[in-house]
């Protein structure tokens, strides 16, 4: 198959940011601490959240700002987390580069490509910081070679919402904690069979990053190398036997008439959150900061489940999703150390508890269950853990850690279009092999003219069987 041009402008993009990169590591000049006449050191803050998890945010500097007088945190909303790389690319070396900035966890490579931040575990060191108060199932995907690139910030993973509601309205069996396959289609199929189709069984959008993790929860990759964290990666590996069980499983489910199609995009994932509210539909995979929006929004009894995995396959666990907070090199020395004062803020219990209530964003820190407010909400609403329990229940792998590499964009595009032609009917092993390819065309590409880049020496696997990269 062809690539289309969208993807074509997708790889050509990311080719552009990198071959840039000479040019600006070239041209690199060292801004100084602003004061602003305050006496305190100013650092720029970009940063992807808007809407309510914005707010929520923006209270938390407000806090940090008024908790001492050494430091301003000026938070700047710069887009997506596509546009903020790309516009943090564009400004490396220069006075106008932030000096703390938000990135995704799927842009982790190019922003080691760049070369343009601190390590995080150069303040850890130092100051002996205590990370095992944070989730392991966190920070070793935010790890290079073993040492923490990046602070994690706003983490989430994949799970499966349910209504609990309808299920005890039509007779319908909850589903377990960590369901199989053939669960969910039972229930789905049971829900659309006695709501007499005015409830369709299931849903789940089509959106590259959930394949992602219905593999990882098979202990499967989407590139080679362990992931591309023992090795630079060369080659995808969609159209595995976990990829082809979970698209067969999702195909067959939708054979069954229990299955409702809301296609792909923001317009997607809107309509099936509110089909899901109107309770139009009784089960969906996505994302568990989805349990703010529910928290606030959802007028009946909903049931938390980890991601579902295949009959006779052990759950593995899944990878990490969000993003992280990343310190620009090149800064003044007081710069860095307000940023890194600010990453410490944010990962105390009190401030990881407040994220987790406003935002639906689970809190990394261990000991956040503990504060007061989060407690009360757990207790009220144990689903608020579930996302926890499936980290904790996990294992520590090349799969959970998450796919790094620079094309993770082309590859998701790639496995939307081959899940759209699967809801349609389309051979499972087909589409996947086309998903496949074009992922390697445009890994090849950009190995060969960034290679040099992203070719940095990784870590040996260890013992637990993943790269501590």
């Amino acid at each position: 198959m062809k690539t289309t041009y969208k993807k074509m402008i997708a790889i050509v993009a990311a080719l552009i940011v990198i071959l840039g990169l000479g040019f600006f590591f070239t041209h690199q000049q060292h801004t100084e601490a602003a004061d602003n006449g305050t006496g305190r050191t100013t650092i720029t803050f970009w940063h992807s959240m808007n809407g309510p998890n914005e707010q929520v945010l923006e209270n938390l500097v407000n806090q940090f700002n008024k908790s001492q007088t050494k430091y301003t945190i000026k938070p700047i909303y710069v887009g997506s987390y596509e546009l903020s790389i790309m516009k943090y690319a564009n400004t490396v070396g220069s006075n106008v580069s932030p000096d703390l900035v938000q990135s995704d966890q799927a842009n982790q490579s190019m922003m080691i490509g760049l070369n343009a931040t601190v390590p995080v575990q150069k303040f850890v060191d130092r100051d002996h910081y205590d990370l095992s108060q944070l989730y392991p199932g966190v920070t070793a995907a935010y790890k290079i070679n073993g040492k923490l690139a990046s602070m994690p910030f706003n983490s989430s993973s994949s799970v499966m919402y349910y209504n609990e509601s309808l299920f005890k309205k039509y007779g319908v069996a909850d589903l377990p904690l960590s369901p199989t396959y053939s669960d969910v289609t039972k229930a789905a199929v049971a829900l659309t069979k006695k709501s007499k189709g005015a409830v369709k069984g299931m849903t789940m959008q089509i959106y590259g990053w959930l394949p992602e993790e219905m593999v990882a929860n098979q202990n499967s990759l989407v590139v080679n190398h362990d992931n591309g964290r023992k090795a630079m990666a060369t080659a995808a590996t969609l159209n595995s036997p976990e990829m082809q069980k979970s698209m067969t499983w999702l195909q067959d489910v939708i054979k069954q008439n229990a299955f409702e199609n809301f296609g792909t995009g923001s317009a997607a994932a809107n309509n099936q959150s509110a089909a899901f509210l109107a309770q139009k539909v009784g089960i969906f995979m996505q994302s568990s900061a989805m349990l703010g929006q529910l928290q606030k929004n959802a007028k009946f009894k909903y049931g938390v489940t980890f991601t579902p995995h295949p009959d006779g396959t052990k759950a593995n666990g899944v990878a990490i999703g969000g993003a992280s907070l990343w310190i620009t090199k090149n800064k003044p020395a007081a710069v860095q150390e307000g940023a890194w004062q600010f990453m410490k803020f944010l990962m105390t219990p009190q401030s990881q508890a407040t994220w987790q209530l406003g935002t639906g964003y689970f809190a990394v820190n261990q000991k956040a269950n503990q504060i007061q407010t989060l407690a009360a909400a757990i207790k009220k609403n144990p689903a608020l853990a579930v996302p926890i329990k499936q980290l904790n229940q996990g294992n520590i792998n090349a799969a959970t850690a998450g796919a790094f590499f620079s094309n993770i964009q082309e590859e998701r595009q790639n496995v939307e279009l081959a899940m759209q032609q699967i809801y349609s009917g389309a051979d499972v092993k087909k589409a996947l092999n086309e998903a496949e390819t074009d992922t390697n065309t445009a890994i090849q590409k950009t190995n060969e003219v960034s290679g040099n880049l992203l070719n940095y020496k990784r870590s040996r696997v260890s013992h637990r069987g993943f790269c501590d990269y």
